[in-house]
């Protein structure tokens, strides 16, 4: 009797249950829309390579909405990121930036249904990314100019 509660102990905790996700909300630079912004659900703490789950891009209005189901035997723990490329002197002058922002939030668990069907979307709401996020990260690459030579002949570092 013993080793027949014992696996069915182990079989209920090894077994994959689906878990839903969803979110949804508007991106904006400064007043305007920011459309054709990547945004991504991903697995916290998983290996980059592997754990997202979903990925869109805004609308021409900047609106997003995107949700995933996962089979795990896991907790999900999942966590929105925003790679947008608004800048204050994008936004000021419309050019674009060489930095790569990427601002991630935390989903909090009663946004998780448990089960094939998503019943709570998480609404994040209207962000404005001209502002910097809390929980960013900037990465920028270096200046088409840096190591030209200038009109004399000499090499320049505009960084």
């Amino acid at each position: 009797m013993l080793p027949i509660v014992v696996s069915l102990i182990i079989a209920s905790i090894t077994t994959a249950l689906p878990q839903s996700v969803g979110v949804r909300g508007q991106l904006m630079c400064g007043n305007a829309p920011l459309p054709d912004t990547e945004v991504t659900i991903w697995q916290y703490l998983a290996d980059p390579e592997t754990s997202g789950l979903a990925t869109t891009k805004t609308d021409s209005s900047g609106y997003f909405s995107l949700s995933a189901t996962v089979d795990s035997t896991m907790q999900l723990l999942p966590v929105v990121t925003i790679y947008p490329s608004c800048t204050s002197d994008q936004a000021l002058l419309g050019k674009p930036s060489l930095c790569q922002r990427e601002a991630t939030y935390f989903i909090p668990p009663s946004y998780i249904s448990t089960g094939m069907t998503l019943y709570n979307w998480y609404q994040m709401g209207t962000i404005n990314m001209q502002v910097k996020q809390q929980n960013e990260q900037i990465q920028c690459s270096p200046s088409p100019f840096q190591g030209v030579n200038n009109v004399y002949g000499y090499i320049t570092d505009y960084k």
